[in-house]
């Protein structure tokens, strides 16, 4: 007979084998439903050790209960045991992972997939499948879980393509944007169509298709376009089209309770006003309607933004500190998103290039992420942006090779008013290269847009100023006289347009050689203080170059120095080990980066010769024996100071 002693081990036993098997179902149960990757992933969720786990797993594997695909374990009978699972461990294992997904843990779509299989419908799982599908548009199981968990939810599938294009929209995907919601403009409800054609004009927006933005504008109709009839003020006045844009502006009216809407009611004031007059006020309220938009970062969907609009009105009118101002606090709140911060970034290194601070602009361009994924219009910014820095460094070879790219990239694009700055430096670079028929070609199809608005000044003063200069860089009087009659007609209501039509009458002069010093640092001074700081100096440096007399020359060299401080990288002041003068640095400096004597005299405001005789100095002080040695020994000094 056996005794109650006899009995335990066993009793022991059968409970030992009942915890394995159910460590072994618990696991089966969170591959099903997670799809994990690995035995890390399941020790944080079961709290099991990682080297247990991993040892289940090989003997799971090996019977054929588990196995691996496409980077994810899966349960060979998953279905079965999902469907045998009781309610309250399902929903446990769903909120673990939901609670991740919502943490911001990166979330596999193998995991989502899985998730909607297992029956689970949280929003959650709606808004990361969504995102998943927004990445990989061509993911059919990730689309299926979509449409499966939209469906559970009381979705329709037109819902569903609707909450993909949103998601596309925030994150600036213009082209998927179009293609989720082309078919819903052809067959949607009126009002599902006035969801959708929102989506699909802010893209159209985006990517500088400005008539068929308002195209969409005018079917969605008056009466259900609410407060993105602000954007169809924005399309009107980049197109040209005054008539409409007041038609618009009517139509969005002045009642506000939100900030998204009084922002929107000040940006579309603020884009009008800068088509009436000289644009007195239009800063301010651009200024305001970026303010009420900020705090909301970027939850907020913009088809432009309200800085970079600023932003380009405030260097119209020769301001660009104040648009560097707004530009910073758009960064600052993330507006937009990364669609928002791209444009952003674009317009803020373009204030620096113009102030003359041309390594802050090309550093601030280095942020950029992507840039082979820009949208046309944010392309032909970042593309003028490395021409018109390589110009300013007299930097040939980049020059050409921007251009080359540049010139390729403008076959096919659309024009709007919001575009002229760029073409203007494209203007200024393709006369320095003497190939301006394409540039050419384009300034008159987007000069047409501002003639059609009776040439805003604020808008058109940086594009004929540019004309200007390409027109002294091609050497074509012709080509100057329509850009300095706009800037002259202008000038009795635009003070910065003054300052620029009598500095383009003193360059004239002293490419005749007919200017005095007062003429020259009256003009030279005024573009510094409207911002134009590298375009004042280089004034001074060439009429000290064509300046006949010594002293008459040091004088507007100076002052091409005293201007030229603003710009950095150029006032390195040597440690006391270093056997080199400041001057002698400066120099050192842009022959380490492989510039000619030509071409650091004019960055400097000497003559060739005087470079030569800086560079036998330093050769004879650093004992150089030949140049390729003194090349070595300044790069060594060079290192040291940075």
């Amino acid at each position: 007979m056996m005794s109650s002693q006899d009995t335990l081990p066993k009793s022991h036993f059968a409970q030992r084998t009942e915890d394995r098997e159910q460590e072994v179902d618990t696991l089966l149960m969170h591959i099903a439903v997670s799809c994990p990757c690995d035995a890390a992933e399941l020790s944080r969720r079961i709290t099991r050790a990682k080297a247990a786990i991993h040892e289940d797993l090989t003997q799971l594997m090996a019977s054929g209960d588990v196995y691996f695909h496409d980077g994810a374990l899966r349960a060979a009978a998953a279905s079965r045991i999902i469907a045998s699972a009781p309610a309250e461990q399902l929903r446990e294992i769903h909120d673990q992972i939901l609670a991740e997904i919502e943490s911001g843990a990166a979330s596999r779509t193998a995991t989502l997939v899985a998730l909607a299989e297992s029956g689970c419908t949280d929003e959650a799982l709606l808004r990361a499948l969504i995102e998943a599908v927004s990445e990989h548009p061509e993911d059919a199981l990730a689309i299926g879980a979509l449409t499966t968990v939209a469906r559970a939810r009381g979705n329709c599938d037109e819902d569903v393509r609707v909450m993909t294009a949103t998601h596309a929209a925030y994150r600036g995907q213009t082209e998927q944007v179009l293609s989720l919601t082309d078919g819903l403009l052809a067959t949607a409800s009126p009002e599902v169509f006035a969801e959708a054609g929102a989506l699909a004009a802010a893209a159209l927006i985006q990517s500088n298709r400005l008539e068929r933005a308002l195209a969409v504008y005018r079917r969605i109709g008056a009466e259900r376009i609410g407060f993105n009839a602000a954007w169809a003020v924005v399309a009107a006045i980049g197109k040209g089209d005054l008539a409409a844009a007041r038609h618009w502006r009517s139509v969005l009216g002045n009642d506000t309770l939100t900030n998204h809407e009084s922002g929107l009611v000040d940006l579309a004031d603020g884009i009008l006003n800068t088509v009436s007059g000289n644009g007195d006020g239009a800063l301010e309220l651009l200024a305001r309607s970026v303010s009420a938009l900020a705090p909301l970062g970027e939850h907020v969907l913009l088809p432009e933004s309200p800085a970079a609009l600023a932003a380009i009105v405030a260097i119209g009118r020769g301001d660009p500190a104040t648009a560097q101002t707004l530009l910073d606090r758009a960064l600052k709140a993330n507006l937009g998103g990364a669609w928002g911060r791209t444009r952003h970034l674009l317009l803020s290194s373009w204030s620096q290039m113009v102030q003359g601070q041309v390594d802050a602009a090309e550093a601030t361009l280095a942020k950029l992420q992507a840039v082979e994924n820009l949208s046309d219009r944010d392309r032909l910014f970042h593309l003028c942006l490395l021409a018109g820095i390589a110009r300013r460094r007299t930097d040939l070879t980049a020059m050409r090779d921007a251009w080359q790219a540049l010139r390729g990239h403008t076959f096919g694009i659309s024009l709007t008013l919001f575009d002229l700055l760029p073409l203007g430096e494209m203007m200024v670079v393709a006369a320095r290269l003497r190939d301006s028929e394409r540039a050419e070609e384009l300034a008159l199809r987007a000069q047409s847009v501002a003639t059609g608005l009776h040439e805003p000044i604020v808008w058109t003063a940086p594009f004929h100023w540019s004309g200007v200069q390409a027109a002294f860089q091609a050497n074509a009087p012709a080509t100057l006289i329509p850009h300095a009659n706009a800037l002259v007609a202008a000038r009795q209501t635009s003070t910065y347009a003054a300052t620029l039509a009598s500095a383009g009458q003193t360059w004239l002069q002293v490419l005749r050689r007919e200017a005095n010093f007062e003429s020259v640092a009256m003009s030279a001074k005024a573009l510094a203080e409207h911002g134009q700081v590298w375009d004042a100096a280089r004034l001074a440096g060439q009429a000290a170059l064509q300046e006949p007399e010594r002293e008459g020359a040091l004088s507007l060299m100076q002052l091409a120095r005293e201007i030229n401080k603003a710009q950095t990288g150029n006032g390195a002041t040597p440690r006391q080990t270093t056997q080199l003068t400041s001057r002698e640095l400066e120099v050192a400096r842009l022959v380490t980066e492989g510039h000619g004597y030509r071409a650091i005299g004019e960055q400097l405001f000497i003559s060739p010769k005087t470079v030569e005789h800086h560079v036998a100095r330093m050769r004879n002080r650093l004992g150089a024996a030949s140049r390729g040695e003194l090349l070595a020994k300044l790069q060594e000094i060079i290192a040291e100071l940075e």
